[in-house]
């Protein structure tokens, strides 16, 4: 061996913030099909609690939300319970063990008719759902920069 490298574990924020890029992924694929996606950081704490392991690191995030997330998304678009012009909220559900989805139609944050389509992962505060829709409604979509991420 010529060098020791030693790699610190990433913290929770670091963490949060790579779930956060792989969900803003997830939303970009259902934004080519006129879907918003809002998030809260509850649900990705969620995420975290289910998918990290501390000898992988943040690796299985990915997978996890491609075998929960993407498989849940996907059953609601077959089972035609979300198309073009809604919005799909994911929070944590009651007992913090799994996620709630809530689909709510709507013409404003992305509209298909127009072509005008969002890749951007809507991020909602914490709280009761009511005052996560208003936040929605107010900003309509807020982009994350990547700057901002890295704060």
């Amino acid at each position: 061996l010529d060098e020791v490298v030693v790699f610190d574990p990433l913290s929770h924020e670091q963490l949060r913030k790579v779930a956060r890029l792989q969900m803003k992924d997830v939303a970009s694929r259902l934004a080519e099909k006129g879907i918003a996606l809002a998030v809260t950081d509850a649900a990705l704490d969620l995420v975290l609690a289910e998918s990290y392991d501390p000898v992988y690191g943040a690796r299985p995030i990915r997978r996890w939300l491609e075998k929960k997330v993407v498989t849940e998304l996907s059953r609601m678009l077959i089972r035609e319970e979300i198309d073009e012009n809604t919005t799909v909220y994911i929070d944590a559900g009651p007992k913090g063990s799994d996620l709630a989805y809530r689909v709510e139609k709507n013409g404003g944050i992305v509209n298909a008719e127009t072509g005008v389509k969002s890749d951007i992962l809507i991020q909602i505060p914490n709280g009761p759902k009511s005052d996560a829709v208003q936040a929605v409604k107010k900003m309509k979509i807020e982009e994350i920069d990547d700057d901002e991420m890295e704060e």
